[in-house]
């Protein structure tokens, strides 16, 4: 799993989400339901970043505070910001589980 960091220098928004797995060694199977894969989202009526794990029973790609549809953000690092529309943001990208992995003896 990566943590984005994402700020705009334009407008001041900035967010922290989780994207991706958060096992590199898990698998999707009919068994396995505690498999989650955090995509990103953008919410157009609230101008802002959303993630989802898309194999939640629950998602339904409507935002959860508005209940507006999502619209899915493919390319990573994202270019634009979702409140000013410029693309000016700057994207931080850390990979906590590999950083830990890294620290034991």
């Amino acid at each position: 799993m990566q943590i984005y960091h994402i700020t705009c220098k334009s407008c001041g928004y900035e967010t922290k989400l989780p994207l991706g797995s958060s096992n590199l060694d898990q698998i999707l199977t009919d068994t396995n339901a505690d498999y989650a894969d955090y995509h990103l989202f953008v919410c157009k009526k609230e101008a802002k970043f959303v993630h989802a794990d898309i194999h939640d029973k629950a998602f339904e790609g409507k935002c959860p505070s508005d209940g507006s549809d999502l619209m899915e953000i493919t390319e990573l690092p994202p270019d634009k910001c979702p409140r000013c529309n410029h693309a000016s943001l700057v994207t931080k990208e850390t990979r906590p589980i590999q950083e830990g992995r890294n620290t034991l003896p």
